[in-house]
């Protein structure tokens, strides 16, 4: 049974009214950071920032270095505040809430407060022997391997035929590698593949999502492009490898190698989504 966000309208409703009674900042992009990806948010200049545990019905994550804040503001460099950003400082992972409804969340927000375009990003797991510890990827496609129903808006047709041509705007993911090149970065391009966690995948696994064509796997950002394309908002997405996959290396994975990754390459990646950002403006 596919998920209907429909169940949703009552608590998105109020979880707006909040938000509109402490701001009336109107994004135009929204901004979702993954796992060690947070220091983005020392390049900000905030109007208002939210807790997402004071907002009603907004998921609360668990995890580690997923903070759980809704930055309302402008780059820093944007001194002519030409684009207002909505940053969402962490996410809510399937895993922990067993709700595709609620790990969507923040999308119905960002849509339901005008939102047109949305940048995702996460940690992955590289997949590729070309790819290294430290890469940022271009995500081009998305597999569902983990074979969760995902979440729909009213509109949607139901079929088991139907078949989206492209989750990603094709401009946004050209500015991402022009930027890319612009500031001299190294951008891979591949299939993310999502799987429900928490635990690290098997070398098992590993190599039967390598040979079904995944080059990054992670355990988020798909429901989140699905929807957000059913909802007609342009998206591009980026994962940065913060780890090679189980069996790709002979490394015992944990969570402190992709904060610590993250860490590293966080100047980097702070910097291209600072010239995507300005470079969406033009």
């Amino acid at each position: 049974m596919i998920e209907s966000v429909l169940l949703m309208k009552n608590e998105v409703r109020e979880a707006i009214n909040f938000i509109r009674k402490v701001t009336n900042f109107q994004p135009q992009i929204a901004l979702i950071l993954g796992s060690g990806l947070h220091n983005f948010c020392n390049r900000l200049d905030a109007i208002s920032t939210f807790c997402s545990s004071e907002i009603p019905y907004y998921p609360v994550s668990s995890v580690q270095c997923h903070a759980g804040n809704l930055i309302f503001g402008y780059l820093q460099k944007d001194i002519l505040h030409l684009m207002p950003l909505l940053v969402f400082q962490g996410r809510i992972h399937f895993y922990e809430i067993e709700s595709v409804e609620r790990v969507v969340f923040p999308i119905v927000i960002s849509h339901q407060l005008g939102i047109k375009r949305l940048i995702i990003t996460n940690a992955a797991g590289g997949i590729n022997n070309c790819f290294n510890a430290g890469d940022l990827m271009l995500i081009q496609d998305i597999l569902n391997p983990a074979v969760i129903p995902l979440p729909t808006t009213p509109n949607d047709s139901v079929l088991p035929n139907q078949k989206y041509s492209n989750y990603f705007d094709t401009e946004m993911k050209d500015r991402v590698i022009q930027c890319a090149s612009q500031i001299k970065i190294l951008l891979q391009q591949g299939t993310y593949g999502w799987l429900k966690g928490p635990s690290y995948e098997t070398p098992a696994e590993i190599q039967m999502l390598k040979r079904i064509g995944v080059d990054a796997v992670g355990m988020s950002t798909v429901p989140e492009i699905f929807l957000a394309h059913s909802l007609g908002i342009k998206t591009v997405g980026i994962s940065l490898i913060s780890n090679l996959a189980a069996g790709i290396s002979s490394v015992k994975l944990s969570h402190a190698d992709v904060t610590d990754t993250g860490a590293k390459v966080s100047g980097r990646f702070s910097e291209l989504m600072e010239q995507l950002v300005l470079s969406l403006k033009q």
